[in-house]
């Protein structure tokens, strides 16, 4: 610096200490934040190396908006997280179809968690961390304890039964005190006979203050819809919370031999039917809330085959094998609309929907439409594929469908889905070759005062899957059903 220079500086100071003083102090404050940014960069980057944040393994999964830097300095946005669904994680996703041949190894962990441990009289504190003895040996876990071995819960967690899956993930819920008068649950099931191209919807619904019903639509060719509707009070003990053995009024389903068992015994409807789920095609639970709005769901049996009977006053019908899907919902559903769709074939399956708080498609959207698939994808491996965001509904071809209210209700002739994930694009377009048209269940749509003014469509449905999935082709063709709700004045 040269002597003018410096003059200049110390005249600067002399006239206007205190601007001089405050400036250095935030220059000052300035490099020090930038040396601090530098050293966090740095240690995240040898974080990013150490195989002890990655468990041994090249990749690590964390649930969304936690910061990867937590796991090696213990920071307080990493205590207590978790995957939920880790087993359809590890073994549906990452050993799936799709990932299977490129993921040799997959271990769930629990890391650094606060337990206590009592003994002899005593309760001590103690840090513990857990994983799977034979995957974390297979992964190359550095905590790993040598010479363990899977208990028999470990093997369960792996590869629970049939009957421990459906139980686990198909239980009923116990609703808050204050959501009891909104609060709904109700397992789901429908199907299609190929023979006589008969098809029926069975609810088993229990409401949160102890009443319940049993419904149940059968549309065979050429005759109306019957309609039966059995209202019926909860039993004490008749819905679980701790397995998929629910008893609704004379209805009740459970799970035995890794099937689905339903009855139903009244003097006005008569059914006996086993559901044997397809191996693989089912979707975890998955929750959602929107303020004083709650939203659950579950899909036991994406695609499935049933068997058995069902006799009614006006029909009987013997079904063999036949094309099956159930679900299950639960949650606070006043006011609120969706689309939804499914469909299964000997290529694969899939299953769409968005939830929205009221109204028609265009109002706010609870849950955003998506699109889960299910299909070999050259692997030769049936089971999940991936959830892709739709990007795009479109219902085409509406027509004078059946009357409601005095009034014919539009209906659609077809229905496209574009959805897409990276660079994934899969397209499904959707036939409809007959429709039910119904008020909506428990003013489920906006209410005018003179009554809803939303019409609800169960519409049965052949469904075209097309697409490009990680660079190979995807195309397969299955029959299905979808839902939705249109305006009584016009589409």
């Amino acid at each position: 610096m040269t002597r003018a220079a410096w003059m200049l500086a110390w005249r600067s100071l002399a006239d206007r200490p205190a601007r001089a003083a405050l400036l250095l102090v935030g220059y000052g404050m300035g490099v020090a934040v930038m040396i601090a940014l530098l050293s966090v960069g740095e240690a995240l980057l040898s974080e990013a190396r150490d195989p002890n944040l990655a468990a041994g393994g090249d990749l690590v999964l964390l649930p969304e908006g936690v910061d990867p830097g937590v796991l090696a300095v213990n920071g307080v946005t990493g205590l207590y997280f978790t995957i939920p669904h880790a087993a359809f994680v590890v073994e549906d996703v990452l050993d799936g179809p799709r990932l299977g041949p490129v993921v040799a190894a997959a271990a769930p962990e629990l890391r650094d968690r606060q337990i206590y441990v009592r003994t002899r009289g005593r309760t001590a504190l103690a840090i513990a961390s857990a994983g799977v003895p034979s995957l974390d040996q297979a992964v190359g876990v550095p905590g790993a304890v040598p010479g363990a071995v899977d208990t028999p819960s470990d093997r369960a967690w792996m590869n629970p039964t049939a009957d421990a899956l459906y139980n686990q993930i198909d239980r009923f819920h116990e609703p808050v005190r204050s959501e009891r008068p909104t609060w709904a649950e109700w397992d789901y099931f429908n199907f299609l006979d190929p023979a006589s191209r008969a098809y029926g919807y069975l609810t088993l619904l229990a409401g949160g203050e102890g009443r319940g019903a049993v419904l149940f639509r059968l549309r065979r060719p050429g005759t109306p819809v019957e309609d039966i509707s059995l209202p019926a009070s909860l039993d004490r003990g008749g819905v679980s919370t701790t397995s998929a053995a629910q008893r609704i009024g004379p209805a009740r389903v459970w799970v035995g031999a890794g099937a689905y068992r339903v009855t139903v015994r009244d003097p006005r409807l008569q059914i006996d039917l086993t559901v044997m789920p397809a191996p693989g095609r089912y979707l975890p639970p998955v929750e959602a809330a929107d303020g004083a709005l709650v939203s659950g769901y579950v899909v036991p049996v994406v695609g499935g085959a049933v068997s058995g009977t069902i006799r009614t006053d006006d029909a009987s019908l013997r079904l063999s094998g036949a094309p099956a899907y159930h679900d299950h919902n639960w949650g606070t559903w006043r006011g609120v609309t969706w689309e939804w769709g499914e469909a299964s074939g000997r290529g694969g399956a899939l299953l769409y929907g968005a939830l929205h708080s009221a109204g028609t498609a265009e109002a706010p959207t609870i849950r955003p439409a998506v699109l889960f698939l299910w299909a070999p994808t050259g692997s030769g491996r049936d089971g999940f594929v991936g959830v892709f965001e739709i990007r795009h509904i479109a219902y085409a071809g509406w027509h004078a469908g059946p009357l409601l209210h005095g009034r014919p209700v539009a209906v659609p002739a077809a229905i496209t889905l574009e959805a897409a994930n990276g660079n994934d694009r899969v397209r499904v377009q959707i036939r409809i070759w007959d429709a039910l048209v119904s008020a909506p269940l428990g003013g489920a749509a906006r209410d005018t005062g003179a009554g809803s003014n939303q019409a609800f469509l169960q519409l049965r449905t052949a469904a075209e899957v097309s697409g490009t999935i990680d660079g190979r082709s995807v195309r397969w063709t299955g029959g299905g059903a979808s839902e939705t709700f249109v305006p009584l004045d016009g589409r």
